[in-house]
């Protein structure tokens, strides 16, 4: 029997968003006689639950220690950093960054001491930050991300060219794999979705459901004037919000300015997603940008109506309850639709999700291949 391979996934923070999910759900899917998996992050200064529910599943957790990138300065400290973890581990067949240019010296490190493969992973189509000088600069970064790289990768077509290039997957540079999730998990069931409506005084609501950090990316402020509207035509509507983020308090100071207050739930923090969303009757996500979204992908495995922006990636599609909106439209439009489509009868999605290549097990598949096609 072969020795199974030794891949080091890096991720910048174990603060729970989509790409933390989905690298959870394929360590909890994993087979360790294949692959062995480590993780390694920086240290923004909070501990994660993520962190402790990852090492109680036998995986190896690495932390750079006081190493976060606020400013430029911070690189110094990070190249040595990650120089020093490197001189004591670097018996990887493979590193996998699944994060934006700026970790591009994961990879250089990686390549200094013959690490084999070196997969660049792009999740997203723009950059978190608004700051000019930090957007300039990571373009600028993105130019060694791809020099280090043995393989360029992203979860969609959108997000392989926001990192690597216009026409890179045409011409073979990079490749698509998609982000994939548990579909078992996600299967409509009728039975938890009284009792999550009950736990949450859901009854006889019209359930508008978001999951997602509060963050500007995900426009928690027009969904809050989406809902707003929704009231208008429908009184009897609650918006539940899961997720934790810089903006919360912002957005709470939103629900109140615009009166509805007393129907947005802000659940923070939840690690059974899977629940929640089986008490949601629609799901709204009028994101400014996504790579591919693993929440749109679950909450159409659920068999809810999702509405989504035109401007997250339409691959994600496979629901024929999915739409996909106009942020020019405005938020009375929104809600329109969202009203119209109302509620519908649920079914299992399972088998269409493995059909479109979403599947959890499919995807750590495709990455095995990826990884062992060279060595």
């Amino acid at each position: 029997m072969h020795k199974p391979l030794k891949v080091l996934f890096f991720i910048d923070r174990l603060r729970l968003g989509g790409i933390q999910a989905l690298a959870k759900d394929i360590l909890a899917h994993n087979d360790r006689n294949r692959m062995v998996i480590d993780m390694l992050n920086l240290d923004d200064g909070i501990e994660y639950p993520l962190k402790k529910e990852l090492t109680d599943m036998g995986i190896t957790v690495y932390q750079l220690k006081k190493v976060w990138l606020r400013t430029p300065l911070d690189f110094f400290s990070y190249w040595k950093a990650v120089d020093e973890f490197f001189k004591s581990h670097h018996d990887y067949d493979v590193v996998h960054v699944h994060s934006g240019s700026k970790n591009y010296y994961i990879l250089k490190a990686a390549k200094r001491w013959n690490i084999p493969v070196r997969v660049a992973h792009s999740h997203n189509t723009g950059f978190q930050s608004k700051n000019p000088v930090s957007i300039l600069l990571g373009n600028f970064l993105k130019i060694p991300m791809k020099k280090n790289a043995t393989h360029l990768v992203g979860c969609s077509k959108m997000a392989c060219e926001w990192l690597f290039g216009k026409g890179c997957v045409e011409k073979g540079k990079a490749r698509v794999i998609l982000n994939a999730i548990d579909c078992k998990q996600f299967v409509y069931n009728e039975a938890i979705r009284q009792e999550v409506r009950k736990e949450l005084h859901l009854e006889n609501q019209f359930v508008i459901g978001h999951v997602g950090r509060f963050e500007n990316q995900k426009n928690h402020s027009f969904l809050l004037e989406i809902f707003a509207e929704v009231v208008k035509i429908k009184p009897e509507s609650k918006l539940i919000l899961v997720g934790i983020g810089s903006l919360m308090d912002a957005m709470k100071t939103k629900a109140r300015a615009l009166g509805v207050a007393d129907k947005v739930m802000f659940l923070g923090f939840r690690n059974d997603r899977e629940r929640i969303m089986q008490a949601m009757d629609s799901f709204v996500f009028p994101s400014l940008y996504e790579g591919l979204s693993v929440v749109l992908i679950e909450a159409q495995a659920s068999g809810m109506p999702v509405f989504a922006s035109d401007s997250t990636t339409t691959e994600v599609s496979y629901s024929p309850y999915i739409k996909f909106l106009s942020l020019k439209q405005n938020a009375q439009e929104w809600a329109q639709e969202i009203v119209k489509q109302g509620t519908v009868e649920r079914k299992d999605m399972s088998k269409t999700i493995q059909k479109a290549g979403f599947e959890i097990n499919e995807m750590i598949d495709n990455l095995y291949r990826l990884y062992t096609e060279n060595i």
